[in-house]
């Protein structure tokens, strides 16, 4: 299994290459990258939680799209669509292709941690003058979040599938 995350991890940082070399990744990554985190899940749980979890972890996606479209609808009084100038479809792929792998309070915390991740990374590399497009490589970002995450888990001990877990790890 060990092999399955290493080369799991390695298409993470193909991915974070990729969305920041050409701004765009390559399709048939997600479907390899969902396939591949669902190998990584089955092993720990039942499908039938993975079938939870995913669904769960796609309708906060449905609702963070649903926010986003709203949002634009505000405030360009009009609607638009959201993955022409706001979210890349990569972006959303990528959120998609991890769904498996997290618990739903996992993912949540996950999703505004490479959020803030992003956003901090970003603003260091427009600082220092590294990146200078307007557009930030979210999916890269939040990939590249997720390996940082992946090789740290090889050395604690921490389920990202058991919110217990994560509220015994938090609160100390």
């Amino acid at each position: 299994m060990a092999i399955v995350k290493v080369l799991f991890i390695l298409l993470l940082l193909f991915i974070t290459f990729q969305d920041f070399r050409y701004k765009a990744v390559s399709w048939i990554l997600f479907p390899i990258g969902f396939i591949t985190a669902g190998i990584i899940t089955y092993v720990e749980i039942p499908f039938s939680d993975i079938l939870y979890n995913s669904i769960i972890n796609s309708l906060f996606i449905a609702f963070q799209m649903a926010v986003i479209l709203v949002f634009s609808w505000i405030k360009f009084k009009q609607v638009k669509n959201i993955f022409s100038q706001i979210f890349g479809l990569g972006d959303l792929l990528f959120l998609v292709m991890i769904c498996p792998l997290f618990s739903p309070i996992n993912f949540v915390f996950f999703y505004i941690l490479s959020l803030a991740f992003s956003l901090l990374v970003y603003l260091i590399l427009k600082y220092l003058k590294i990146y200078n497009d307007t557009k930030i490589p979210l999916a890269g970002f939040q990939s590249f979040f997720l390996a940082i995450l992946f090789i740290s888990i090889f050395f604690i001990r921490f389920s990202l599938l058991n919110d217990y877990m994560l509220f015994e790890y938090l609160l100390g």
